[in-house]
């Protein structure tokens, strides 16, 4: 809603406006919960920066920004509510982690090993070492509906911009594959050096979780693609989609064939180091 109306305003020629309206936000925000405006105000400030350089600057590039920006604030607004609290981010993470794990196996009548397979001990100690992922994931996925938004307000606003490309053509870029290979790298490490050095499991399992969002966008890229060359409707593709998302079998799938697709290039879509054009995709859906 934050981006739909900054971008209202920008596209409007409203931009001290759109400054005013972010300014007062975060001071409400302040006003009532000084965490909170630790989160907004660099998070709006790149927003008004990006929204009003998505004409020349493409909407990847924009959450590529973005991303790290927010996942960076939320981690600034989450210590500061940690030390209002007298205590740390780590251990405010790991009481929130016991209770989680606490609801989700007392609503089950169950104890943590026989759901997950680890004692609930392990079980907690593994969710904090996780914990910079969900940072990384909840700022992407927030960044690309922020961004996403602002293409679509400016296009009913009559202004040409970079959007989000369509999910067929959608092409991300290779070097997202450094994450998939540090994180293969740390583990092997961990596995070889053993328990000592327990802190490479976690950087490792944090790179894979964090590179498995883009592999399967790309994975998903490819399965559209192929909708559109059967022939599928509107709303069947709809119905495709949600099946690869929300049913868990279908993620790893997802996440390998955009792996693949990085070098078999299935869409044969225009790369740098390739001579494909993609014209056989536009053919294939005319």
């Amino acid at each position: 809603m934050a981006t739909a109306g900054m971008a209202g305003l920008l596209w409007a020629g409203r931009a001290t406006a759109a400054a005013f309206a972010a300014g007062l936000a975060v001071a409400f925000a302040a006003f009532l919960a000084p965490a909170d405006a630790v989160l907004l105000a660099p998070v709006f400030v790149a927003l008004l920066f990006l929204v009003a350089g998505m004409g020349e600057r493409s909407a990847l590039k924009s959450i590529t920004v973005l991303t790290p920006v927010i996942a960076v604030a939320a981690v600034g607004a989450d210590l500061l509510r940690a030390w209002q609290a007298g205590t740390t981010l780590l251990l405010l993470r790991a009481e929130i982690v016991a209770d989680a794990v606490s609801i989700a196996t007392g609503a089950a009548g169950l104890d943590a090993d026989s759901v997950f397979g680890l004692e609930g001990s392990a079980l907690t100690d593994l969710m904090i070492d996780l914990w910079p992922a969900d940072y990384f994931t909840t700022a992407l996925v927030t960044a690309t509906l922020a961004v996403g938004i602002a293409g679509w307000i400016a296009t009913r606003s009559g202004r040409a911009v970079k959007r989000l490309p369509a999910l067929a053509e959608l092409d991300l870029s290779p070097h997202v594959l450094w994450a998939f290979i540090g994180g293969l790298l740390m583990l092997a490490a961990s596995r070889v050096l053993g328990g000592a050095t327990s802190w490479t499991f976690a950087v490792g399992m944090n790179l894979l979780i964090m590179v498995r969002l883009p592999l399967i966008a790309q994975g998903m890229g490819v399965a559209a693609a192929l909708y559109r060359r059967v022939g599928l409707g509107r709303f069947a593709r709809v119905a495709g989609y949600l099946l690869l998302l929300l049913v868990e079998a279908f993620a790893p799938v997802m996440s390998f064939l955009g792996l693949a697709d990085f070098w078999v290039n299935f869409r044969k879509l225009p790369r740098e180091d390739s001579d494909a054009t993609g014209a056989h995709v536009i053919e294939d859906v005319e």
